[in-house]
């Protein structure tokens, strides 16, 4: 039932070739501050809600899930869902797409999904969800002719979903979503809730209410805060005047946007101007963005990613004008490299793993800060050297001071009544193999400073390679085991067999509710900011006088 990459035919192919990946129910719980990576899409995705209320965030979008209608996410993209109904379940269908391979057509080749047929974001189909409840129950079933009859019926689900027109689309459109674009693409109209109302086809009341249940925040404290968005990226992008920009984002009175702008942001807008005066771009890595907010410097350009930054993109986002593409430090980005240059910034903060050529081209269009490996106690020095080069050295003293006040305190949390702390185990699942966490400056931080128990038979930190066996998860010093999976669906289709199977639930550690899943962020970033949030993670999990979240 698994396609390789190129397989062969012997009779002419059709067009496209399609293979059901997989087939899934879902229960989703709330999102909370501990979980905010969102998953990669590796598979054409659709996605379907069964029972419950849920919230579909596409890239950084966030969208009302309604019953009977598919949502879907093409390979490459990313996606997150919540709830905060304790029943929800939505179905997540994967699907591969081969077309004939361009130089012999009796071989076939895998191809993203968005190069090749137009598929709409979302759309209504009777009787949807009770169809892929059929799909996820046959896919399941070890009898092959059950597996054929899904991928048949996911197949005609999905030409279904291609050959809606884009105008019913259009209309199948949730209201909701159409009222919050509507603000979102006019910041500069005057809306009153009566006409967000008829846009969303709903009573003014309900729409109000509706909205709010939805997003979290009322259509007027959604407006505003599109306006100050706005208006803070032409404050820092433009040589606007107050008043100018006042009146492009919808505020007729300069005096008022000012008092607003305060009221929001806790400065006013010629204070926040003057403070953001000394241009600092981040280069390549998000840990470069960790390292810059203990000074309270916030980058007047970083590369931010729904999935790979999240945590920053949903804090900063606002206050960073130039958001740029998001990629390791070991590819070279000639695109960033050039916007660099035409932004012009003062500095240019980045990891030391960036190659040579990089460097030289960096250090022509600004003064380059350059941060330590992850390693012992690097993101002290490193954060240190970043202060000293910008003339900041009280600052980093001050965050320091309290950052240590903090761990000293979370380490008395974690201690028992006995004095004994928690063994805690770290592992990383990669497809269908579990690895060390492989993070040295992490777990350096996790086990010397906070304190915790390290395993007697724990991988090494330094090599994510270094593989983690059964004798390792079951050995009788392993109290808890923190485990990060990665967000792809190859990933978590094999999680799923995993965490169901005789032997893993067999684990003592699984018997006794102690398991625990890490995101990547932070635990896959190594920076100041990134330790902080790692200390607040484990003391949330870990404490015997703080709420545990056992997932």
């Amino acid at each position: 039932m698994t396609f390789p990459h190129i397989i062969p035919i012997t009779a002419q192919a059709h067009p496209y070739v399609l293979q059901l990946h997989h087939a899934d129910i879902q229960h989703i719980q709330a999102q909370t501050s501990m979980s905010l990576t969102q998953i990669m899409a590796t598979h054409l995705t659709m996605l379907v809600l069964i029972e419950g209320e849920c919230i579909l965030k596409r890239e950084n979008t966030p969208y009302p899930m309604r019953p009977d209608t598919i949502y879907l996410c093409h390979s490459g993209s990313t996606f997150a869902l919540s709830s905060e109904h304790i029943h929800t379940q939505v179905a997540m269908i994967q699907i591969e797409l081969f077309i004939p391979h361009p130089d012999d057509s009796r071989q076939l080749q895998s191809v993203t999904d968005s190069q090749h047929m137009y598929f709409p974001a979302e759309a209504t189909l009777p009787y949807v969800s009770a169809k892929c409840q059929q799909i996820c129950s046959a896919f399941r079933s070890t009898h092959l002719l059950h597996r054929w009859r899904a991928q048949i019926d996911a197949t005609e689900l999905l030409f279904e979903v291609a050959t809606v027109k884009k105008e019913s689309t259009l209309q199948q459109e949730d209201g909701l979503v159409r009222a919050r674009n509507y603000i979102a693409d006019h910041p500069q109209q005057a809306l009153t809730l009566e006409q967000l109302s008829q846009i969303a086809g709903l009573s003014a009341k309900h729409f109000s209410d509706v909205f709010k249940k939805a997003y979290g925040q009322s259509p007027h404290e959604y407006m505003t805060e599109i306006r100050l968005t706005q208006a803070k990226q032409l404050m820092l992008r433009s040589g606007y005047k107050l008043k100018d920009i006042a009146h492009e984002v919808g505020y007729r009175d300069e005096f008022y946007f000012s008092r607003v702008f305060k009221k929001e942001t806790g400065v006013s807008p010629s204070k926040y101007i003057h403070k953001r005066k000394q241009k600092v771009a981040a280069y390549a890595s998000v840990s470069t963005l960790g390292y810059l907010l203990p000074l309270d410097i916030v980058p007047y350009a970083a590369p931010l990613h729904p999935k790979w930054s999240g945590y920053y993109l949903e804090r900063y986002g606002a206050d960073i004008p130039y958001h740029l593409e998001y990629g390791s430090s070991d590819q070279q980005n000639p695109t960033v490299i050039r916007q660099l240059e035409e932004l012009k910034p003062d500095w240019i903060v980045c990891t030391r793993d960036i190659q040579s050529e990089e460097y030289k081209q960096l250090r022509q269009y600004a003064q380059v800060i350059t941060l330590p490996a992850e390693q012992s106690g690097a993101w002290r020095t490193g954060l240190y050297q970043l202060a000293e080069r910008l003339h900041m050295i009280p600052e980093a003293t001050r965050w320091i001071d309290t950052f240590d006040q903090h761990t000293a305190h979370a380490r008395s949390l974690l201690t028992g009544s006995d004095g004994a702390r928690p063994s805690v185990l770290f592992v990383r699942m990669l497809r269908d193999q579990l690895y060390s966490l492989g993070s040295a400056g992490i777990l350096d931080y996790v086990y010397h400073e906070l304190g915790i128990q390290r395993p007697s038979d724990t991988p090494a930190d330094d090599n994510e390679e270094d593989i983690v066996t059964w004798d390792q998860l079951q050995a009788s010093d392993v109290e808890h085991i923190c485990i990060l999976i990665r967000q792809d669906s190859e990933t978590l289709k094999h999680w799923h067999q995993l965490h169901h199977s005789a032997r893993w639930l067999d684990l003592q550690v699984i018997r006794q509710q102690r398991l625990h899943l890490l995101s990547s962020s932070p635990w896959r970033e190594y920076s100041p900011i990134s330790l902080k949030r790692v200390r607040e993670e484990l003391v949330h999990y870990l404490s015997a006088k703080s709420p545990c979240s056992i997932r």
